[in-house]
Formats: structure tokens, C-alpha cells, sequence
């Protein structure tokens, strides 16, 4: 899995955000945003940079191999 998807679902899990959560803030359904942390859809470049400010990181944090939880 992509470093970046993986970085987002486990930020995600770790602030026990559901995928219906950050999907409705992303103004799309739960399913289509499982298939984009899957990696099934590409994540664009918008979508990434309204998921950093979601999580409030700074948009090179989900690019790092070791990000801290």
C-alpha cells in the first residue's frame, strides 16, 4: 500500500475517526473513500490537501516513512 494511504489510515484509526466520518467532510460516500485508502481510486491532489488540513498536519507528514502518532 502506498506510504501516503497508509499514513492517512492509520491517522485515522488512531484518532478513532470512522471512514463515514471523513468521508461526509470530504463530501464523498463511505465506500468511495475505502476504495481511495485502499488504493482501488487514485487520491488526488485536492483530496489530499483537504484530508491534511481534517487531520491538521502539515501536508509533508504524510509523505514521512515513520510519521508519529
Amino acid at each position: 500500500m502506498n506510504q501516503i494511504l497508509q499514513n492517512i489510515r492509520r491517522l485515522r484509526i488512531s484518532k478513532e475517526i470512522s471512514q463515514e466520518a471523513i468521508a461526509n467532510s470530504l463530501k464523498m460516500t463511505q465506500s468511495a473513500y475505502a476504495k481511495l485508502e485502499r488504493g482501488q481510486t487514485k487520491l488526488s491532489l485536492e483530496r489530499y490537501l483537504l484530508i491534511s488540513v481534517y487531520f491538521d498536519v502539515d501536508k509533508s507528514v504524510l509523505f514521512q516513512d515513520d510519521i508519529q502518532i
